[in-house]
């Protein structure tokens, strides 16, 4: 692997927001491709990292400076990447559900997707059913991802895939749900496709739903 793709991943795994801009130009200035880079330095910083958090050796607090310093890469690639949206692997849209105001999980998930090459549609926190529903006619997603942070909104999830059936548009968009209080239990009663534990788990499940193959997080 070339250094300055090693540097960079150091430096988003250390928080160093303008040292991970700064190698991204270099590594563009270099001819690697954007692809290249998120695949060599930014996605393997963040599986280090959830491994780390996992082991209790690193924190939330770590994660989130972490993300600043991947956005911050992402951005300097933003103008070629916005090019590419015709090799898109497929549209995601997602969003936390109403009443709920919670998007760090949401957003991890989403710069991840986007690094694996996925178009996302990113509809915010406290979503309400419309919103979702004319999100999916409007930009006919492949998968429909929905967070949940409170046990209070747990039962939006539920509603969700019950007006998407009553819409008629149940078996136009596969439904992966997530967050603190979800189970994979929880998952399969509402009958969602899929169900994910962090932004690596999530990640994996849209891969196998949009490429509709049964896998360890499909319900």
């Amino acid at each position: 692997m070339e250094k300055v793709l090693i540097e960079l991943q150091q430096a988003i795994e250390n928080g160093e927001t303008q040292i991970a801009m700064d190698k991204t130009k270099e590594a563009m200035n270099h001819g690697i491709r954007t692809d290249k880079i998120i695949q060599t330095a930014i996605n393997p910083a963040f599986k280090d990292l959830g491994q780390k958090m996992f082991d209790g050796e690193i924190y939330v607090t770590d994660v989130l400076m972490a993300s600043r310093a991947a956005h911050a890469a992402m951005y300097v690639m933003e103008p070629i990447l916005s090019r590419s949206i015709g090799t898109s692997k497929g549209i995601v849209a997602i969003g936390t559900v109403a009443g709920d105001l919670h998007d760090i999980g949401k957003n991890l998930v989403i710069m991840m997707l986007q690094g694996s090459g996925y178009t996302v549609i990113d509809l915010g926190i406290d979503v309400p059913v419309e919103t979702f529903i004319e999100a999916i006619r409007m930009h006919k997603p492949h998968v429909l991802a929905l967070s949940s942070l409170l046990t209070t909104t747990l039962p939006e999830l539920d509603n969700m895939i019950d007006v998407l059936t009553a819409e008629g548009l149940r078996s136009q968009v596969k439904v992966i749900v997530g967050g603190t209080p979800v189970t994979a239990e929880y998952a399969g009663r509402i009958k969602a496709d899929a169900y994910a534990n962090d932004l690596f788990e999530a990640t994996e499940a849209v891969e196998d739903l949009v490429k509709n193959r049964i896998g360890k997080y499909t319900v």
